[in-house]
Formats: C-alpha cells, structure tokens, sequence
C-alpha cells in the first residue's frame, strides 16, 4: 500500500479548480486501497495541524493568503517548523505536487529532497500567471520563473491536466511525460441539480434560447466580451445568464438588461441546475486555463459548448462534431457560434449528446486516478528498485 503526499495550495472549502481535483483525486485513490496525505495552507476556519476523515488525512500549514485570497504565503512560525518534523517522520512514498509556482509546492520539493523522493508534478496552466505590460506584471513573471526553475531541480516527472497544459510545461524545460485530466462524477453531478426555477426567477419566457457562462469575473475570462456579444444579437429571443464573481462583479451587474442576467456566485447545485436549464454555455476565455472543470461540467449536463480555443478545449471537443471551439474571441465570431445553434436545434442536440458521451467515458476520477497509478507512479517504483 503506498502512502501519498498530495500538495495542494488550497483545499476544500475554499473553492476553486485545483481544490476540487485534489479533493476527488484523494478520493479515488484511497478506494484504489492507497492512503493519502493532503499538504495544504491554513483555513482559518480550522486549526493548524493534522487531521483525519475517510482515510485521507489533511496536514494545514499556517499560511497569509494574499490577492484576494488566490495565494497563500507560508508563516515562518513555531508551529510550521513542527509541521514540517511531523510530515518527516511520516512514512511517504510518493509525493505529487499540484501546479509550479505557490511557496507549499517549493515546500513539497524540499520535503521531497530530504525523503529521496523524485515528486510529480501536475501543473493546472497553460501560459504565465500574468502577461500584463507593468510593474506587477513583470514581477509575477520573475517570480514564477524562479519557482519554476527551483522546482525543475527536483528533475520531477511532468505531468499535466491537459495536452495543451503538458505542451506548456515542455516549453519550461520540463521532459513532459503524461496527461492525467481534469475528471468528473458525471452522474453524481447531474444527480445533485437544484430545483431552481429559472424561467419564473428570471422572467424569461420558456421558448428562449438560453446561453450561460460561468466562472471567476475577471477581464481575461472573458465575461465583458459574452454580455457585448449576446446583447449585440438583436431581434433573437437569446439570453444570457451569468454565474460568478470577481473585480468584475459591479460591471456585469451594471450590464443586465431584459435579456442579460447575473445571478451572482452559485453553489454546485445551483449550477448543475443552471447547465441544465441552458441550451448552450459560452466560455470566450482567454486566460491560461489547464482543463476548466466548467466544461465537464456543461458536457455532464448535455449543454452545447462554444469555447475558446483555451487549453483542454480540444481534448473535449476533439472534432467539430463535439462542439464549437472559437479560433478567436471577437464579438462577431462569438455570436456566429450562438447563432448557429441557436438556428439549427438538431446540430444543437447532436453536439450536446456527442460531448456528453465522450466525457462521460474519458473523463472519470476512476480512470485519472488509475492512470495516475499505473502509468507514473508504477514507473516510478519500478524505476527506483
């Protein structure tokens, strides 16, 4: 039985893609008869430590969480120091080390240098944390390319969540070895919708074409450009509803009108329940996404998908036949996808079918979990004997 150090910068309940993979990841791999160790930052609204639930047990390191709580810094503190003594008197054999560029990950490889241990690394990007022209901008860049060069030291095996994502991780001069995907419970998902009744909460008539996006509202997401796009078709019964939160949040709240909804952050319910209600989901996401958990999401609820051409895009949707991949986000490419399905329903349901099918073969936390087992971390044991 092997004994697994996951490091994750946060985890549940704080939200977020990353979380809900190491979550489910953990999950799978303890029911595969593994014992899983869960590295993460503080929550305060638990105590620092060591604790226990269903055989994966959760090791918070006391943490300042900066940028709007989006990256948590480690506490030079007593009690970090006797967390640090307590992982290394654990018995690990393997350590898997979630994205490049967060302090606990350099942690993880310094655990793993002491252990001699050669760590996984999974990244979740597909481009620079930040590709803004200014000071912040180019610190951020600096920053991460530290990181990521301490971290190549460790000479980790590079995984990734998406091909686009292992392509990625390549051109930082890691030796990409495999993909182990962003998954879902597809059934479990559909199962746990709300009852939410959308027509009547939003006065929207049941004949309408329903387009939803969802996710963090920020710039680079491409939140501004689905209202401008959807606003913009005029004479269509087509309206747009909005899931989320972010900087963003005053401006899309300013941007409803009778057709343009935003119905704030919503819980897993909520939105299974909202993906369900929908015709289509809009994602003209520019923002270097790793595999976005939205899009099983839609795919799990049969909603048709129009998608940038962002990473795990094309892994989803491999053929055109599986939905629309936007080779740019400009307003009128953005509305020419909407407005095909929008005026061919057969092409609709054909294309919400097909991607459904495909992620609810593909995309399991069984088959990532086995994957991860099988062709890494086997390879790995092997390799060390």
């Amino acid at each position: 039985m092997r004994r697994i150090l996951i490091v994750s910068a946060y985890y549940s309940p704080h939200m977020g893609g990353v979380e809900r993979y190491t979550e489910n990841l953990a999950k799978k791999l303890t029911e595969l008869g593994n014992e899983v160790v869960i590295l993460t930052s503080s929550n305060s609204e638990r105590s620092y430590g060591i604790t226990s639930d269903n055989g994966i047990s959760l090791i918070e390191v006391p943490s300042l969480s900066l940028m709007n709580d989006r990256f948590p810094v480690i506490k030079p503190i007593p009690s970090t120091y006797r967390i640090f003594n307590q992982i290394m008197k654990l018995s690990i054999s393997d350590i898997i080390i979630n994205t490049r560029y967060y302090p606990i990950c350099l942690l993880a490889c310094r655990i793993a240098a002491k252990k001699h241990i050669r760590p996984v690394l999974i990244d979740h990007s597909s481009g620079y944390l930040s590709t803004e022209i200014s000071p912040m901008g180019y610190l951020m860049r600096l920053y991460e390319g530290l990181s990521t060069k301490i971290i190549s030291r460790s000479k980790p095996v590079a995984c990734a969540v998406s091909n686009r994502s292992l392509q990625w991780i390549k051109s930082l001069g890691f030796s990409p070895h495999s993909v182990i995907p962003n998954s879902i419970d597809a059934d479990a998902y559909c199962s746990s919708a709300s009852n939410r009744d959308w027509n009547s909460e939003l006065n929207i008539s049941p004949d309408a074409f329903v387009v939803a996006y969802a996710g963090r509202l920020i710039e680079e997401k491409g939140v501004m450009k689905a209202i401008e796009a959807i606003d913009g078709i005029h004479g269509k019964n087509i309206h747009l509803i909005i899931a989320g939160s972010g900087p963003l949040n005053t401006a899309v709240s300013n941007a409803q009108n009778e057709r343009i909804h935003f119905v704030g952050r919503l819980n897993e319910s909520d939105m299974s329940s909202l993906l369900r209600y929908a015709s289509c989901f809009l994602m003209p996401s520019e923002y270097p996404e790793g595999m976005p958990t939205v899009l099983l999401e839609a795919a799990a609820q049969k909603c048709a998908i129009v998608v940038s051409n962002c990473a795990g895009a094309s892994d989803i949707i491999p053929e055109s036949n599986f939905g629309t991949v936007l080779q740019d986000c400009a307003i009128d490419s953005i509305q020419k996808a909407v407005l095909v399905y929008f005026e061919n329903p057969d092409l609709l349901i054909e294309h919400s079918h097909n991607v459904h099918n495909l992620v609810c073969s593909r995309f399991t936390w069984s088959q990532t979990a086995l994957s991860l087992c099988t062709n890494v971390l086997d390879t790995l044991s092997t390799n060390n004997n």
